[in-house]
């Protein structure tokens, strides 16, 4: 009776492969290599190897207890002890090789050539393996090129060196060809399930085959790792100070490369503003950036789509009037593909999106303008905007998101006379031109002129009080009741300084502009004279600004006298 294949899942064959592969290559290279090796250099190696067991062992047969354990020894995730120790360890070679291209020299010049093109390799590689260029900037055929050079140059260097240093040669080119093996095969192939003749390799899910793959490649690093100790150990350092100092290499690397690795919150790491805004469709937005230039405007997304393509997923950003709600400006554009990020430890894929806005002649300064971004999907000829389910951003409907304000800046004459106050936050009032007399009823018409040396950065409101003084004319008597109206009472008005056109958390440096308050007189306002007053205070605490006349002289509760004003009798 003929037998058939004997069934295996991938999971199964790679915890079985491990120890099998790194036990053979362990005896080999401590049975012919690590005799060789100078103290330090063994010690090296042998750490290197215990680190990637453990690693590994943690990865392969530990069960998670959590979605961050899992991450954290994952083989094939990033910015975790996997991807830092593989980087490390491609640091370390590169180290060696560089520092052995130093000592060696007493060597012909190609072998120190030969190392120092080994080191910068290694170099880039380590530098490649933590922050992952070659999965979005770098294709594999650039790999595949300087893969090829290497080979040759070693089986050159090879040909021409003696016979004793033969044996680091074909371990560096071991171990090139066993990290080659398992990225080739995963890469190009797809997987290793199938019959392999009596063997049946079922239950392939991706992230197993990659398992074996990091593996492959983890010993693949080591065993050239080995083999340029075997180079360092020949050059004969001349002291054991300079041999020690390779201990600092690892150290140094990841003291290095930690600080600068993605697994800080997305607005961390672009350095824009850090937002939570989940749309119906399965987009995410996690961050957002706005440049603000003279005669443009740059907005830069960070999006993970639910999945990895874009079809059909477009955005749009919009300039609009804050208050007319009218769109002064609008772009649109499909979404494209840009991996840039990755969220540790939820492994969230962030895709960086720009555009870029010029603003149109007829755009007006000194204005508030918000900058709204919607999302869309375009079925067939149809526009299907994508609503928000949740945000920590403002919404000006269901699916427009507020992402910010602006301001464009006015063309400023210098102010040339004294202003009337300096305020404590750096604005300052130059003028205020308030009429002689007014009619209950009637506005009062009175122009501001402000100025600003600071940044506004957040909303000040400006007080206009009218105190009764006298009524008009002592000692006669005042129709409509006005000697019952006592001295002392105060009529109050509030508004933003220059309007809701352009509130204070917009002000920037250098702005001068002016704005006619027309101030609504109660009909009933008694008639007699009064003691005008301004300043401002913070909307949200309603603090006042303290304010100091052209010679510094504090105001009284911060009050800015304007003058007198008459109220006529109706």
């Amino acid at each position: 009776m003929e037998s058939g294949p004997l069934y295996v899942t991938v999971e199964t064959l790679t915890r079985i492969i491990f120890p099998t592969i790194y036990a053979f290559a362990a005896l080999t290279v401590y049975r012919w290599f690590m005799p060789q090796l100078s103290t330090v250099a063994r010690r090296l190696a042998s750490v290197m190897l215990a680190a990637q067991a453990l690693t590994i062992f943690n990865a392969l047969y530990i069960e998670s207890s959590s979605s961050f354990y899992l991450w954290l020894w994952d083989l094939h995730r990033e910015w975790n002890v996997a991807a830092t120790l593989a980087s490390t360890q491609l640091a370390l070679a590169s180290g060696v090789a560089l520092l052995t291209a130093w000592l060696a020299g007493k060597r012909p010049v190609w072998y120190r050539i030969y190392l120092l093109g080994i080191g910068l390799v290694f170099l880039f590689m380590a530098y490649d393996e933590f922050f992952t260029l070659h999965e979005y900037r770098i294709g594999w055929n650039y790999y595949i090129r300087v893969g090829v050079a290497v080979v040759l140059g070693t089986l050159v260097v090879a040909a021409l060196s003696p016979r004793r240093s033969w044996k680091w040669h074909a371990c560096l080119l071991g171990g090139l060809a066993i990290s080659a093996a398992g990225a080739i095969h995963v890469e190009v192939y797809g997987g290793i399930c199938g019959d392999y003749a009596f063997l049946y390799i079922d239950q392939c899910p991706r992230n197993t085959v990659w398992d074996l793959e990091e593996i492959l490649e983890f010993l693949g690093i080591w065993l050239t790792l080995v083999a340029l100790l075997g180079h360092f150990s020949g050059a004969s350092p001349p002291s054991n100070r300079l041999r020690r100092s390779l201990y600092l290499m690892p150290a140094l690397w990841i003291i290095l490369i930690v600080p600068s690795a993605p697994i800080w919150p997305i607005a961390r790491q672009v350095g824009g503003e850090p937002a939570a805004v989940a749309f119906e469709s399965g987009t995410g937005l996690h961050a957002y950036h706005i440049d603000q230039r003279k005669s443009n405007l740059t907005v830069r997304l960070f999006l993970s789509p639910e999945r990895w393509d874009y079809n059909g997923l477009g955005y749009s950003i919009h300039l609009v009037d804050q208050i007319t709600g009218e769109s002064i400006v609008s772009r649109n554009t499909h979404a494209y593909r840009r991996l840039e990020f990755y969220l540790a430890p939820g492994h969230v894929p962030v895709y960086r999106q720009w555009k870029r806005i010029q603003f149109p002649p007829q755009t007006p300064t000194n204005h508030a303008l918000r900058v709204v971004l919607t999302l869309w999907h375009k079925k067939g000829e149809q526009i299907v905007y994508d609503p928000v389910l949740s945000s920590d951003l403002k919404l000006l409907g269901e699916a427009q998101v507020l992402l910010g304000e602006l301001a464009l800046p006015a063309d400023s004459p210098t102010p040339t006379t004294a202003p009337l106050a300096q305020f404590e936050n750096g604005f300052s009032l130059g003028a205020a031109g308030l009429p002689e007399r007014a009619r209950p009823g009637e506005n009062l018409v009175i122009p501001f002129a402000w100025r600003s040396d600071e940044n506004g950065q957040e909303d000040h409101v400006q007080y206009l009080h009218l105190g009764y003084i006298s009524p008009p004319g002592e000692g006669r008597s005042v129709e409509g009741g006005a000697e019952s109206v006592q001295t002392g009472a105060w009529f109050v008005y509030d508004q933003e300084p220059l309007g809701a056109r352009l509130p204070t958390r917009l002000w920037y440096p250098g702005l001068s502009d002016s704005e006619t308050w027309r101030v609504p007189l109660p009909a009933d306002l008694a008639p007699g004279q009064y003691s005008v007053f301004t300043g401002i205070y913070r909307a949200r605490d309603g603090e006042r600004i303290p304010a100091t006349d052209v010679d510094g002289t504090p105001f009284v509760d911060a009050r800015v006298p304007l003058g007198n004003l008459f109220i006529e009798a109706n």
